[in-house]
């Protein structure tokens, strides 16, 4: 992370304050952003999603070990699309498909929403150390 901050600032130096705007005009977000760091039991996925008032405007689901977020991301202004000068944030449908660091158990998922951050956290499975099996001969 702290090679992508150098180089980005490095960049900005170079090709100018600007030059971040003039490429993620060109390249846009095609949903929300979203973190995802593990620690030793579980997997975490932080994603920025604003203004959702009801469980029924995202939804969540793993598939294998793929975690699938859908939903829609209300724009709150009313304003045209050729007005904005600068667009950054994301509105409207989006689907993520987020591939796990860490093989996640489907049975242990927990999602929270607060504040306009959904949490997610999937507990990593742990696979026990095969067993030596003792051989008896008669």
């Amino acid at each position: 992370m702290k090679d992508l901050q150098a180089f980005h600032k490095q960049a900005g130096e170079v090709l100018g304050e600007e030059f971040w705007q003039d490429i993620g005009a060109l390249i846009p977000s095609l949903g929300p952003r979203v973190d995802i760091y593990y620690t030793q039991t579980t997997v975490v996925v932080m994603a920025e999603i604003p203004e959702l008032k009801s469980k029924g405007q995202i939804g969540i689901s793993l598939e294998g070990q793929t975690l699938i977020l859908e939903g829609d991301i209300p724009c709150m202004y009313p304003v045209t699309e050729n007005r904005i000068t600068q667009a950054e944030r994301f509105f409207g449908s989006f689907r993520r498909a987020l591939l796990m660091p860490k093989p996640v158990s489907k049975d242990h998922i927990r999602a929270n929403y607060s504040q306009g951050l959904l949490m997610i956290e999937l507990q990593i499975e742990t696979y026990e150390q095969p067993k030596n099996i003792p051989i008896e001969f008669a």
